[in-house]
């Protein structure tokens, strides 16, 4: 008696699957390329809740102030980050970055909870390659390239929040000076080839070129001085950045 054998695939049947297979993965890869996207948007948003949670604690146990926007190699007491270096843009060369010292600003240990680095605390600072990480750096966007991981930070202030204290010392506006919170920006998502401190000046060369700082699916991440953060479409977002907008501005 002969063996049954199984039955199998003839050649020319699976020549025919492939053209199904190929067609099959071109349609799939759109909704898996947007899934990702998506999932790096929210992360990011979740970075920039937490860096606003870690500003109003700083602002509870400071009379009400936010720390100062980290404007480059200043490296005062107040502001949130440290360091940078200001370079032509767009910056597309990761090896002229200098890297921004988030752990000697002032946030630090607000965020991390950990003590702060530097000349105002007496931490220690997280390797390298903990800086170019989105998966452990929480000031780095997940959509952060070649440029934005040497430079280890995403996120960046409105320069408007800041104010001259008694005996010339900057720091950040009071929360109760803010008249219109919910529509007044606190952090902005700064795209990689502008981004070179902490600071961001709405009338800058940074943000000459707002299209730049659209992110993720075509629209970008900001934060309010209510504590929400939200995506923003293109249209709505490029109107907030204009810097002839009033959206920058606390006392308006």
């Amino acid at each position: 008696m002969k063996a049954r054998q199984s039955p199998g695939f003839a050649f020319t049947e699976v020549l025919a699957c492939i053209p199904c297979v190929v067609l099959l993965i071109a349609l799939l890869f759109p909704a898996v390329k947007t899934a990702r996207e998506k999932a790096r948007e929210a992360r990011c948003k979740q970075n920039m809740r937490n860096m606003v949670n870690a500003i109003f604690i700083f602002a509870t146990e400071h009379e009400g102030h936010f720390p100062a926007a980290g404007k480059c190699s200043r490296n005062g007491e107040f502001d949130w980050t440290w360091g940078g270096n200001i370079m032509p843009l767009p910056q597309t060369d990761p090896a002229k970055c200098e890297r921004v010292r988030v752990e000697e600003g002032v946030l630090w240990p607000y965020v991390m909870g950990m003590p702060r680095v530097g000349p105002y605390g007496r931490g220690r600072k997280m390797r390298d390659k903990w800086y170019a990480s989105p998966k452990t750096n929480p000031y780095l966007c997940p959509s952060a390239g070649p440029v934005g991981r040497k430079r280890g930070l995403s996120y960046s202030m409105n320069g408007y929040l800041e104010v001259s204290a008694d005996g010339g010392a900057v720091t950040g506006i009071k929360l109760s000076k803010i008249r219109n919170q919910s529509t007044t920006v606190l952090l902005v998502d700064e795209s990689e080839l502008t981004l070179n401190d902490g600071y961001f000046d709405p009338a800058g060369d940074e943000n000459k070129s707002p299209e730049l700082h659209l992110k993720h699916s075509d629209g970008g991440n900001i934060a309010f001085c209510d504590g929400h953060v939200a995506w923003i479409e293109k249209k709505r977002f490029l109107k907030i950045m204009d810097e002839k907008s009033d959206w920058f501005l606390p006392s308006r």
